[in-house]
Order: structure tokens, then sequence, then C-alpha cells
């Protein structure tokens, strides 16, 4: 018998052991099937729903992840993974997954119940875990949340207010609100606030990759195109491979190109 032919039989068996509520014999034959065919996704998430019924989670969340890691469109995988989460008080990952599955899977009415049920569980994680945090950082959390919302303006008061108590200006957390800022004024096209933002960040860190990238760009929007220049190429000297920063430097290189042809 045919290796593929000799799993899909012990699926078989998994299943009817499945229909008869046997979810150890199920997880059994499942992983017959898993061993003989290791890289067919099915028998991963059908062993996750019977370890899930077993009460078995982090096994059924190790399931789930192998399933999705296998055929990253399979639907079910995420539902498997998202439940063993939920059960796990796991929230935040359970949204995370789910959300990962909708965006495969738009029209699938599932994912926005799902979602919905386990959104203010998320949420209630969310505010338990941040009790007892420094207020800086529970600032810089809220700025991250309004970012995400695409609040820009709520953000840059939150992440300003973080600021305001930070003493170390260096230090990495300063470093994380200077540069989340910017990425709200990039936003917002205040191409001056990210330079102001983004130097702060570069004389503490001189190689960091997001705000060199920034103000380079910032620096095209305020046509000072040399400047902008000497950052983009400083991105690309630590890393060749930033796409964003490869196609600025062709469309900023032309500009200066076009001012020197100008006499400028």
């Amino acid at each position: 018998m045919p290796k593929n032919a000799e799993a899909e039989a012990k699926k078989g068996l998994g299943n009817d052991a499945f229909k008869k509520q046997d979810y150890a014999a199920a997880v059994a034959f499942y992983s017959e099937a898993a061993d003989i065919d290791p890289s067919n996704h099915v028998y991963y998430s059908n062993r996750s729903m019977c370890l899930e019924k077993q009460g078995n989670n982090e096994e059924a969340l190790a399931d789930g992840a192998k399933c999705i890691s296998l055929d990253p469109k399979f639907v079910k995988g995420y539902f498997r993974k998202a439940a063993a989460e939920e059960n796990l008080g796991k929230y935040i990952d359970a949204m995370k997954t789910l959300q990962a599955g909708q965006k495969i899977a738009w029209d699938n009415a599932d994912f926005r119940k799902k979602i919905i049920a386990v959104e203010p569980k998320a949420e209630q994680e969310k505010q338990d875990a941040r009790r007892g945090l420094p207020r800086e950082v529970l600032e810089k959390e809220k700025g991250n949340d309004a970012f995400k919302n695409a609040q820009y303006d709520v953000a840059i008061d939150h992440y300003t207010k973080a600021l305001n108590i930070i003493k170390d200006k260096a230090s990495d957390l300063a470093i994380s609100c200077y540069n989340n800022r910017a990425a709200c004024n990039q936003q917002m096209s205040n191409f001056q606030s990210v330079i102001e933002d983004t130097s702060e960040v570069i004389e503490a860190d001189p190689k960091n990759l997001k705000a060199l990238l920034r103000r380079g760009l910032a620096f095209e929007g305020l046509e000072r195109y040399k400047s902008a220049l000497q950052d983009i190429r400083a991105v690309l000297a630590i890393d060749p491979k930033v796409d964003v920063a490869n196609k600025a430097q062709h469309r900023i290189g032309s500009a200066v190109r076009q001012l020197k042809q100008a006499g400028f």
C-alpha cells in the first residue's frame, strides 16, 4: 500500500473514532497518519481538535501551529490554534491568530463571530498585564494602541507624555518612543517633526535603520535631497536589501543630479 494511502487509512480510522467520541483512539490514529506522512496538514488539524477535546491544550496549540506552517491557507488551522490559545487564557494570541486567518478568508462569518467573542477577553488580558506598569511604559503602550487605530494625534500625545517622564533620553524606551512618534508624524506628513525625533534616535544609536530611513524620507519630503540621500545610503550600507531604501536612492539620486545640472 502506498504511504499516502496507508496514512489516509489511518486518518479514516481516526475519523471513525472521533465520531464515537473516542478521542484517545482518534489521537493515536492521527498520530500514526502523521508519522507516515508528516507533510499532510490535515492530520495535525484533526489531532489538534481531539487533543482540545481531551483538555490537552498545549499539545493542541502545537498541532494547530504545525498545521498553519504546513498550509497557511488552510482555514481550520487558525481555528484550531486559536481555540487552544483561548482555552489557555492566551486571548491576545488567539485574537492575533484569528485576525491572521481572517486575512485569507474575509468572507468567513465564523471568523467575525469568533473575533467578536474573543476581543473583550483580549482587551481585559491587555489591561490586566498593564496593571503596575511604570507610567512612562503605560503611556507608550497607549500610544501603540492609538497608532494601530490610525489615531496619530492621540498616539503622539501619549508618546510625548512618556518622553516627558523618561529621564534617560538615550534609553531603549526613549528611543522607541521617539521612533514611534516619528512614525506618527510621518503618516501625517509632518516632516520637520519626523526629522527632529529621528535625529534624537540617531544621536543615541547611529545605525538605527528605522530612524535613518524615516529621516531620509522626511528630508525628501522637504526637498532636502542631499541630506535625504546621505541617510538613505547609510541605510543601505547597513542592509542593502531594504527595498524602500533602494527605490528611494534611485528616486532621490535623480533629484540630486537634476539639481546639479540646474547649477544648485
